[in-house]
């Protein structure tokens, strides 16, 4: 399918669109089908957790687009160009990169993620998946410029701290909360309702929303979503194909009798 015939995700969400996600771990391209056909707004990838490789990342983004036409993001660890370059090259429809601690490191991953003049990108669009192995090579540079959603993942006191900076850099255009790892820094350690961690995220909202950037988050749980999108939320995920086979599984298990 032509890239200008498929939901352009970072348009809608720059157009005031709220989505609901999920993130997906298991790397098993069925999984994928599934929760692309229960009706998810975007998917997530993970790279940075799941023991896969690229291949199997790929495997997983065709089985989701052969059954729907949900956008599908990637999340890697870190803004390495040599991470964000093969991933976007293979069709993924945007980054999401974990713990960004400074501008630096978000104006590394706006340099991987585009090309020039705003980055760095390689240029691979002749042979690529992505611009259907060249036959979009003379509109793919442009299509990739304006559709390429880049994420921020704030997960850390210091990405906290740096937040006014990291919203500032040209080409980021989400800043995302991670709240689990966040309490590595504000409270005690995987505690999701101290009141230190709502306090940090408090001001983790206000600061992106002020900064005119997209905000992003992981709900703490899943009855949050409505909240977090009157609070001004654009991509929300609450749910993980393995938390939902892990509680499904555990809901359908008959009780032990004595």
């Amino acid at each position: 399918m032509p890239e200008t015939d498929r939901p352009d995700l970072r348009a809608q969400l720059h157009a005031g669109a709220k989505v609901q996600g999920a993130f997906l771990f298991l790397a098993s391209p069925d999984v994928g089908e599934i929760m692309a056909l229960a009706g998810y707004g975007a998917l997530v990838i993970d790279r940075e957790h799941a023991a896969a490789g690229l291949s199997g990342a790929l495997h997983e983004l065709r089985a989701i687009k052969s059954v729907s036409t949900v956008p599908v993001l990637a999340r890697v660890h870190g803004a390495s160009a040599a991470d964000i370059k093969p991933l976007l090259d293979a069709g993924f429809d945007g980054i999401v990169a974990a713990d960004v601690r400074c501008a630096e490191q978000a104006r590394a991953l706006v340099e991987a993620t585009h090309y020039p003049p705003l980055g760095r990108r390689g240029a691979q669009f002749t042979v690529s998946r992505a611009a259907r192995y060249g036959l979009d090579r003379l509109t793919y540079v442009e299509q990739a410029r304006s559709r390429t959603l880049v994420v921020a993942m704030i997960e850390s006191r210091e990405g906290t701290e740096a937040i006014d900076a990291i919203t500032a850099v040209e080409g980021i255009d989400m800043l995302f909360i991670g709240p689990l790892d966040l309490t590595s820094g504000f409270g005690p350690y995987g505690d999701l309702g101290s009141s230190e961690l709502k306090k940090a995220i408090a001001h983790i909202e206000e600061r992106v929303l002020a900064s005119g950037r997209l905000l992003g988050g992981a709900a703490i749980d899943p009855s949050d979503l409505g909240d977090m999108f009157d609070r001004g939320y654009s991509l929300v995920t609450t749910a993980s194909d393995t938390g939902l086979l892990t509680q499904a599984s555990r809901a359908a298990l008959r009780p032990k009798t004595s």
